[in-house]
């Protein structure tokens, strides 16, 4: 028998090797230690969880409205200045009634100090002109009114009184201008209709 390791002949019953000094395997025994190539360990791997959602700058957000409150849309031109707009008419109409009325009076009335003929060509066109703008003025405030109850015959009413009230410098200019700006912004027909129909729904 001889050594597994260094090949040295050992003596039968001899437990070591008298050249190396490593033991003997018993006859027709297996060295497994020897014969088996060393096994390496490998490292465990960890078993993967889901990952939490990282939050990113270009990661769409849920919601930007707090709890509790509704996003509110912003008004138009048209709903924001609509109650202005009204009382704007109810006003300046009232205060132009006073020298429409006083103009139809001195028309009907008044010149007495002014030769027959020289009255009788002022007269009638005091009084025409009077009689208009008393017109006009009562048309102004049942524009006016008309818009605050959202009426709908009167925004008509009110773009056909801003036209003529352009010639009429400098408030009549103003009026004429903020009312068209306001009544015939886009889409302010469709928008006017539906707020008229809601009213008289209700």
């Amino acid at each position: 028998m001889y050594c597994a390791y260094c090949g040295t002949q050992i003596q039968d019953g001899q437990g070591f090797c008298t050249r190396c000094g490593r033991a003997v395997a018993a006859p027709g025994a297996f060295n497994t230690a020897a014969a088996q190539p060393p096994v390496t360990a490998t490292p465990a791997i960890p078993a993967t969880s889901p990952q939490p959602a990282q939050w990113s700058p270009s990661a769409p957000s849920i919601s930007t409205v707090p709890a509790g409150y509704a996003a509110v849309a912003p008004q138009s031109r048209l709903a924001c200045n609509l109650r202005t707009l009204g009382i704007l008419w109810i006003v300046g109409s009232a205060l132009r009634m006073i020298p429409a009325l006083g103009m139809l009076f001195l028309g009907r009335m008044g010149f007495l100090f002014m030769p027959m003929p020289v009255r009788a060509f002022v007269l009638p066109i005091m009084g025409g002109l009077g009689l208009f703008l008393t017109v006009a003025c009562v048309a102004g405030i049942a524009a006016g009114w008309g818009l605050l109850e959202r009426r709908p015959w009167a925004r008509t009413l009110a773009v056909v009184l801003g036209c003529m009230a352009l010639i009429d410098f400098p408030f009549g200019t103003a009026l004429g201008i903020y009312t068209l700006w306001v009544l015939l912004s886009p889409g302010a027909d469709a928008e006017y209709e539906r707020i008229a129909r809601g009213r008289i729904g209700h």
